[in-house]
């Protein structure tokens, strides 16, 4: 009896060492992530940046698969990586430190959550396994300080300023000419997507073009510095004389180094457009006059009978009757007068500008060409003008031509001097035949001549009884 009381004792003994033994089992490491973000209050379109760290024990065997971190109302993009490694609790941990910049557009509260991360390590070399973490809740606050609660939009940045160039087609504007503003931000510390656009003034009288804008970030190094930019830019086409103005731009911004508002002004523009002077002048120089002299003398002295009767059918013409040749001068000049204004002279203005391939005055020679064509409606407009001429192979040349002209960005698709004067030499055809076509199905006014005949109904005759 007394050996199993001391066997029964032994056994808690003999229990106990295994017990602690299984205690002491060393415990597997497990993935780690880190998420903080700094600083937790930012001005409205400044940078909060926000740290993640993902270790795995040993080492990973492909780089951690993160979120891209897209928050409502702001602008996420990723900085630097850098690789890192620790140890911790005796283990040995590898991994990498991401930072993201994240510039919120609104006041208010912006939080990172419900977000994980993939991880792929090596738990028991050469084993691996694949995890993903959910990474903790961060959260930070965006505000527009009171000092610059009226400006619409609101604006920050570290430093910014702003300049405009001004494009004219011809020296001296008139009718059918373009104008092109062209305006540059150039910010620092904040993205070019929360650069605000600039609004261009419809003008009266002016037919305004918009652009497309461009904008451009960039990087300095490694400080993460971010400069931007944006160009707005708009063409003024000029449609009547007369005095105009561009109005000015003022740009508020907060400058979140001095803490306060700062303007950055942009002069008016203003435009003078003239009346368009009939054909206009062009000057000659002194060669150009001395060719004229020499072309001269040898006409004279090629023709000189018919120049000899010429002349003295001209004294005798001066001398006998001055009335009749001031009258055929002033015919003559008239009809050159009415040839510069008639829609044949403005379309072989508009044939020899295609054939030089110069595609803005073969834009503006189409403009003063179509008014003259008086084929379509009473808007005498390149729209209007396709719509009449029905060639989608015209409309894809003129908008190709536009495009060159206007557009900031250039496309492989470029216009064709000779498709486009061939459709358009069809369109005139066509259109001019419409046009004749129609004013021949006209009555003649004399089927219903309008007053008072004077002669008698009867023709003099009198009635019979």
């Amino acid at each position: 009896m007394r050996h199993w009381l001391a066997a029964i004792a032994l056994l808690p003994a003999v229990a106990l060492p295994s017990q602690s033994g299984r205690a002491q089992q060393p415990v597997t490491p497990a993935p780690r992530v880190q998420v903080t973000i700094d600083p937790p209050r930012v001005v409205v379109g400044q940078q909060a940046t926000l740290h993640v760290i993902v270790l795995a024990p040993n080492y990973m065997t492909s780089p951690p698969e993160l979120p891209g971190f897209q928050l409502r109302n702001a602008v996420t993009r990723q900085l630097q990586s850098v690789n890192t490694n620790e140890q911790r609790d005796g283990a040995f941990y590898a991994g990498v430190r991401f930072e993201y910049a994240i510039y919120p557009q609104e006041p208010g509260s912006y939080a990172v959550s419900d977000q994980k991360v993939h991880v792929k390590y090596a738990a028991e070399p050469p084993a691996t396994r694949e995890v993903d973490i959910v990474l903790p809740r961060v959260s930070f606050e965006a505000f527009i300080p009171d000092a610059a609660a009226e400006l619409r939009p609101f604006l920050s940045a570290t430093r910014l300023n702003a300049e405009q160039t001004i494009k004219r087609s011809s020296d001296q504007l008139k009718p059918g000419d373009a104008v092109t503003r062209t305006v540059t931000i150039a910010a620092e510390g904040t993205p070019a997507m929360l650069l605000p656009p600039q609004p261009f003034a419809d003008v009266d009288g002016l037919k305004l073009y918009p652009a497309q804008p461009a904008l451009a970030d960039k990087t300095e190094g490694r400080t993460d510095v971010m400069s931007s930019t944006r160009v707005d830019s708009a063409t003024y086409m000029l449609e009547r004389p007369g005095d105009y103005s561009l109005p000015a731009i003022d740009i508020g911004w907060w400058n979140t180094g001095d803490g306060k508002v700062q303007q950055v002004h942009l002069d008016a523009v203003p435009l003078k457009v003239i009346a368009d002077p009939a054909g206009g002048t062009v000057p000659i120089d002194g060669s150009d006059v001395s060719r004229t002299w020499s072309g001269l003398v040898d006409l004279i002295a090629d023709h000189w009978p018919s120049v000899l009767v010429a002349t003295l059918i001209a004294v005798a013409l001066g001398w006998f009757a001055p009335g009749m040749a001031r009258r055929a001068a002033d015919y003559h000049r008239r009809r050159r007068e009415a040839y510069r204004q008639s829609e044949a002279f403005a379309f072989d203005r508009l044939r020899r500008a295609v054939r030089h391939r110069d595609a803005s005055t073969a834009y503006f020679a189409l403009l003063d060409w179509l008014p003259r064509l008086k084929a379509t409606s009473s808007r005498t407009t390149i729209s209007a003008f396709k719509s009449v001429a029905c060639d989608p192979a015209l409309d894809g040349q003129i908008g190709a031509i536009e495009h060159e002209l206007f557009a900031r960005q250039h496309d492989s698709h470029r216009w064709s001097p000779r498709q486009l004067l061939r459709h358009v030499t069809v369109a005139r055809r066509r259109l001019r035949l419409r046009t004749h076509r129609r004013k021949s199905a006209r009555l003649p006014q004399t089927l219903n001549p309008v007053g008072a005949s004077k002669a008698p109904a009867h023709g003099g005759r009198r009635p019979a009884r």
